[in-house]
């Protein structure tokens, strides 16, 4: 198991406690700053998009429940790069990335950040920010997508189909692998 998944099971039991949730919530920003483009074109989206897809666990086992397949959402500026759904994916996934991608659009953070954020202060994501849940979600599945030297979030990479916890861990393990197979 990760150090990700680790503190995000602890979190998870006891998001109010101040010491787990500073250290879940660090770890999630270190994340984000961490895993920055040296650029990002439309041959990147395809080529992150398809690792996505094959990190999956749908796209490592083909025989995977089909609660186990993914949709992918890529976009820079609002332009839509990547969108990819394994079969048996539903309106259901495309709802849930559309989501995602509001919430990181808006805040410039993962939607797991922004719903960390609200839950280690007892409230939920969309009552303290005041938003509707059928635009906005505080839940893990969307990052941010930086380009080193620009100060905010360019676009948003989202996935959708697995519990927030892996759509999130599937999309920073993802986006680490690509970027050391540019190094």
């Amino acid at each position: 198991m990760t150090e990700f998944l680790d503190l995000y099971y602890q979190f998870n039991k006891t998001p109010t406690d101040p010491t787990v949730a500073k250290l879940f919530i660090a770890k999630l920003a270190e994340q984000e700053s961490e895993l920055e483009f040296p650029s990002f074109t439309a041959e990147d989206a395809l080529a992150m998009g398809l690792l996505i897809l094959s990190e999956s666990p749908n796209g490592k086992n083909q025989d995977l429940p089909e609660v186990d397949k993914v949709v992918v959402h890529i976009s820079v500026n609002g332009n839509l790069l990547f969108y990819s759904g394994q079969d048996g994916t539903s309106a259901g996934n495309l709802d849930w990335i559309k989501r995602k991608v509001n919430t990181v659009t808006k805040f410039g953070h993962s939607s797991l950040y922004m719903g960390a954020s609200c839950l280690a202060r007892g409230l939920d994501f969309n009552r303290m920010m005041l938003l509707p849940e059928s635009e906005y979600v505080g839940a893990g599945g969307g990052f941010p997508l930086r380009i080193k030297g620009v100060t905010y979030p360019v676009g948003v990479i989202a996935v959708s189909g697995l519990p927030q916890e892996d759509d999130h861990e599937l999309l920073v393990r993802s986006i680490r692998k690509y970027l050391n197979s540019k190094i």
